[in-house]
């Protein structure tokens, strides 16, 4: 298992709804394309069974815990199999505590080192660029334009 954490002065709400809203990704991740939602859950518009696609990757909602727990697994586009990332979110006095987790298995036997690295490095990214944009959110973000979660 991967892990990388932070801290936000932003509350559970506000941070989960960046997680669960697909196009709210491409708002605060430096991805190169938009990321966007191309099937909606199973009982929620963006509960367990959503699909977003962030090229290269499409990845299913598999856990939906508002406002404490996401999770979700890649379908496609990554160099690994059974790929599954967690978020869990903590309110804090101050905020919110975030724990990032993935688990996954290498395509290419002795490749988990340089995958595990290279991960790594990805959920340090999310966990500094999540809370930056969070906290200062602008209206038009689709986080603050999707409604119910």
């Amino acid at each position: 298992m991967i892990q990388a954490t932070a801290t936000t002065s932003a509350t559970p709400e506000e941070v989960f709804r960046h997680l669960a809203v697909p196009e709210a990704w491409g708002a605060w991740g430096k991805f190169p394309t938009p990321a966007k939602q191309v099937r909606k859950g199973d009982t929620t518009a963006y509960g367990v069974g959503t699909v977003k696609k962030i090229w290269p990757a499409s990845e299913q909602t598999v856990a939906y815990e508002p406002y404490s727990h996401f999770g979700y697994i890649a379908l496609a586009g990554l160099p690994v199999r059974r790929y599954r990332s967690d978020v869990f979110l903590e309110a804090r006095d101050s905020g919110t505590a975030i724990r990032w987790e993935a688990v996954f298995e290498p395509l290419i036997p002795g490749t988990r080192p340089l995958l595990r690295f290279a991960l790594g490095l990805m959920l340090k990214a999310f966990v500094k660029w999540l809370p930056a944009h969070v906290e200062r959110c602008p209206p038009d973000c689709p986080a603050r334009r999707a409604g119910d979660i």
